[in-house]
């Protein structure tokens, strides 16, 4: 990846619904949020789970003036718990309603060409990942994103734990010395809260492009990339499907090597039997180790010469937001 693209996928900012979000071009300096916002495709899984897309723009008491799927009867349902009005066409949606903010979601099949609709139109815009099914559609989309110089984004909220700004920070400073390896470990729940959700079209390569490995890894290889500041290749990957039994992977494990020699390891599930999450993440390096920890609040445990045992540093809860 050339210079200008890191700079254009590295650049950040907050998002009118309140998330944390990553990979923005922006054409004009920031000005005030913006309060009528449309949301395309909410047959996505995060229309009302987590992140719960929807209810940030509720709480956030933004006027919400179209809701977008393709099923009538998606939209209608969604559409009528935030007293909204539905549609199945979303450049009708937006040429009727004016957004001044667009929230996509959708099947990752269909997200290009909303994506290159919404660049056109010049309305800025946050899509969920991936953006599409293969690498080549995404790579064209960022580049079309950026010579348009179009506002456009993707949440990585992953970006914004006090574990990766404190890694990041101290690798720049020089405070961690060589960098041995970084574990990203993402395992979630298995596929049947897609289901009950209406969004099995996740758990299909045709909808999806592919299973835990780009619906959940795709953090671990931003991450690493994020934190190391440089481009890793893969050299050694496994795929399992044995406890779903799906089309698509229910587990995956990529391991990586960044050109100063940094080993990454990514890992990505779902195959926790219980809701909650499996989760690991962790920097060592010659001068320390970082290991992430969300109970109790946000922080990062430093392992380090000079530093006590076991000692925990939270995030400042002031000028920090949280998705």
């Amino acid at each position: 990846m050339n210079n200008d693209r890191r700079r254009f996928l590295v650049q950040s900012g907050l998002v009118a619904a309140g998330a944390l979000t990553s990979g923005i071009a922006v054409a004009q300096p920031a000005r005030r949020r913006p309060q009528r916002v449309a949301v395309v495709g909410v047959g996505h899984y995060h229309a009302f789970s987590p992140p719960n897309y929807l209810r940030i723009l509720q709480a956030e008491k933004t006027d919400i003036v179209g809701v977008h799927d393709p099923d009538a009867a998606i939209a209608a349902k969604y559409a009528a718990q935030v007293g909204s009005t539905a549609y199945t066409d979303y450049r009708v949606m937006l040429d009727r309603t004016k957004p001044e903010f667009v929230i996509a979601l959708g099947h990752h099949s269909a997200m290009p060409a909303a994506f290159r609709h919404l660049v056109e139109t010049g309305i800025p815009f946050l899509m969920e990942k991936p953006w599409g099914t293969d690498d080549r559609t995404v790579r064209e989309l960022a580049d079309l994103a950026e010579e348009k110089r179009a506002w456009a984004a993707v949440p990585m909220p992953f970006r914004y734990s006090w574990w990766a700004e404190t890694a990041k920070r101290m690798r720049e400073r020089g405070e961690l010395g060589a960098i041995s390896h970084i574990q990203f470990r993402f395992n979630q729940p298995g596929v049947q809260r897609y289901i009950d959700s209406g969004s099995s079209w996740i758990l299909t390569k045709k909808d999806a492009g592919g299973g835990a490995l780009i619906n959940l890894g795709i953090h671990g290889f931003d991450i690493l990339r994020y934190i190391t500041g440089e481009e890793p290749t893969v050299v050694a990957a496994v795929t399992s499907h044995a406890t779903q039994r799906r089309e698509v992977e229910d587990y995956a494990h990529v391991t990586m090597r960044t050109p100063s020699g940094i080993v990454c390891l990514n890992e990505a599930s779902y195959t926790y039997p219980v809701n909650g999450s499996d989760q690991e993440r962790k920097v060592a390096a010659e001068k320390a180790v970082l290991v992430g920890v969300t109970a109790g609040g946000e922080g990062v445990q430093i392992a380090a010469p000079g530093r006590a045992a076991g000692t925990i540093e939270r995030a400042p809860e002031i000028g920090r937001a949280h998705v």
